[in-house]
């Protein structure tokens, strides 16, 4: 008895931990909400009849994440980006570490002109070569000039950007001067339910994921891109209060159960 009220308590706790994580997140930009996985523990026999077996409680397997796309959150940034479809977001590591992925479009400028996440990653796409166009062998941090010298000689400062639904990044300096400079890169998975979270909403590849895959918004089943909008979390407050107050009820039931056995247990060691 003892043991099968102490693996549901620490298995409840658990499921605790992440409905409240979920509703943490609610307000977080891309954020995909998790699910608990049980399974029961493998019974154990009282004596020798088949009959006589009894399970030993839940056990807590892990969390899954629900890749639900969130719902748009328009904000009119020419820097904020919503996926919409499959895709992520693709941003160049430190040096030595793996690259990570993200639904979290909410990108800025940084002193140099890099394209950045809140958190400093370096967002990644396609380099466009004057020549050849777009060269998509591999995705490359993308850097938006802050100024450039026209054709007059004039230093003119970056005055707008638009990024159409193709990841296409078209700058403007000055009052006229355009400038065609890369293109988003999007990466997909064979399994992303499996990707790795390593926080800041961030995720990297397992090898239950797969291999990230590289391409561009619209292509090979790949998601078009919203300039002026967020992917808002993809958790819904009323289910997850409705879980919790379940969870807390299962909780306070296998509480009573631990305190009716260890009553039982005192009054037969009288």
């Amino acid at each position: 008895m003892f043991t099968i009220t102490r693996n549901g308590l620490d298995a409840i706790s658990k499921d605790l931990g992440v409905i409240s994580n979920n509703i943490a997140n609610a307000g977080t930009n891309g954020f995909k909400r998790s699910r608990t996985e049980f399974v029961d523990f493998y019974s154990k026999a009282l004596s020798d009849s088949p009959n006589n077996k009894v399970g030993l409680g839940s056990l807590f397997q892990g969390s899954q994440k629900i890749m639900q796309q969130g719902s748009p959150i328009m904000t009119d940034g020419a820097l904020d980006l919503n996926i919409s479809g499959r895709g992520f977001f693709i941003l160049s590591p430190k040096v030595g570490a793996d690259p990570r992925f993200t639904r979290d479009g909410s990108f800025s400028l940084d002193a140099l002109g890099n394209l950045v996440t809140t958190d400093g990653f370096n967002v990644a796409g396609f380099r466009r070569d004057e020549l050849d166009g777009l060269i998509k062998t591999s995705a490359e941090p993308i850097n938006i000039p802050l100024s450039i010298e026209n054709k007059e000689g004039r230093t003119v400062s970056l005055t707008g950007i638009n990024i159409d639904a193709y990841g296409n990044i078209e700058t403007t300096y000055g009052l006229n001067d355009i400038i065609k400079r890369g293109q988003i890169a999007l990466a997909k998975f064979n399994n992303d339910t499996e990707l790795k979270s390593v926080g800041a909403n961030a995720f990297q590849a397992s090898n239950k994921s797969g291999l990230q895959v590289l391409g561009s918004p619209l292509e090979s089943n790949l998601g078009e891109i919203i300039s002026g909008a967020l992917e808002s979390s993809n958790t819904n407050i009323a289910n997850e209060m409705v879980s919790m107050m379940r969870t807390q009820q299962a909780f306070n039931g296998n509480a009573r159960i631990m305190q009716a056995s260890v009553d039982i247990t005192r009054r037969l060691m009288e």
